[in-house]
């Protein structure tokens, strides 16, 4: 059975890594193969949901030497995995150990990756050697094939499919008794990388909730980096607010789905409220905020726009759901991604 490393920053406490693990996990389950994680702590997690699935410590440098060794593959599994603006030393590991993989004559696939924004060249120069080595080159947004085009990769087979944590959620709600009718809510994540500071934030909120004196649920998906953040938005509220932390995936879609409009200040809380069906608006810190929000059909503020400018907009404008049409979509793109894993896998053990 074909047996595959996974990378992916998983198991440092960030919601939307921990959900990309879990959709991950899911969508090998139909595939025959033998999967083995690098994770963060492996000792935090229960069982896989899989009996062919492992966990191991990336940490573990023994243990990440004998999954190399053992492996046919090196998979890319999923998120922005490969860029330099929290790190350039993230982008040196996600592509030190498949081009090592590669250099051992072990296949090497990227899936559902994000790539860039990406500014020394020399991580250019990687990147090109790397992705164009490999078997499938699987990218979850046009900016990410667009990226690898710009570095030279020449190839018709670069597949463009969606962010594998926002399939799985679109996955989940399709199938998850989800609460449907509106209450008078919104739901909010909010972070410091958009560039407000926690008056402004705050400002915002209460000029969002002034509209109908409603209750307002903070929800932190990272707490190592928005927790702080959130008290101090929190502390400066007029609104009445409710502080929730780190929420299972199935917990997040229900507050979604049961607000009268969620902000996004994390890209995976954009994905679970265009999976909840919720009308959406994001703050985007981050390129991918702004891809996704062009990919699916909603609003997002860029930085620079006042709290008072971006409230006005929201409160005249219309904010609906994203269409059924970009869900059906969405839920298509992790059918097809799954399919062409298993056609690559099958070439190579016929």
């Amino acid at each position: 059975m074909t047996r595959i490393l996974v990378l992916g920053y998983y198991g440092f406490g960030n919601f939307g890594d921990e959900l990309i693990l879990s959709a991950v996990q899911d969508e090998l389950t139909s595939i025959e193969c033998e999967a083995v994680f690098a994770v963060n702590k492996p000792g935090q997690y229960t069982s896989p949901v899989c009996p062919r699935h492992t966990l191991i410590d990336r940490h573990n440098l023994a243990a990440m030497r004998a999954a190399l060794r053992t492996c046919d593959y090196v998979m890319l599994g999923g998120g922005g995995l490969i860029q330099d603006v929290t790190s350039w030393r993230s982008s040196l590991y996600y592509l030190g150990i498949p081009l090592l993989a590669a250099l051992n004559k072990k296949g090497i696939l990227s899936y559902a990756q994000g790539v860039g924004p990406v500014r020394r060249s020399w991580i250019r120069r990687l990147a090109r050697t790397v992705f164009g080595r490999m078997s499938l080159i699987d990218v979850r947004d046009d900016a990410s094939r667009d990226f690898l085009l710009a570095s030279g990769i020449r190839t018709q087979d670069i597949c463009v499919s969606s962010d594998v944590g926002l399939a799985y959620l679109v996955a989940l709600r399709g199938t998850a008794l989800v609460a449907t009718r509106r209450t008078s809510g919104i739901v909010a994540c909010v972070n410091q990388r958009f560039g407000w500071t926690p008056e402004e934030t705050a400002s915002f909120l209460d000029c969002l909730g002034s509209q109908s004196s409603t209750q307002l649920d903070l929800v932190v998906l990272f707490p190592s980096a928005d927790l702080a953040f959130t008290r101090a938005v929190r502390d400066r509220l007029l609104t009445p607010s409710e502080l929730i932390v780190s929420p299972q995936p199935l917990a997040l879609l229900d507050l979604c789905s049961s607000a009268t409009l969620t902000v996004a200040g994390r890209y995976h809380m954009a994905t679970a409220a265009v999976a909840a069906r919720s009308p959406l608006v994001a703050l985007a810190y981050d390129p991918k905020v702004s891809q996704l929000a062009d990919c699916c059909g909603f609003d997002a503020f860029l930085p620079g726009n006042s709290p008072q400018q971006a409230a006005r907009r929201v409160r005249t404008g219309s904010v609906s759901p994203v269409a059924e049409e970009s869900i059906a979509r969405i839920g298509q793109t992790r059918t097809d991604r799954i399919a062409r894993l298993k056609a690559v896998l099958e070439r190579r053990n016929p």
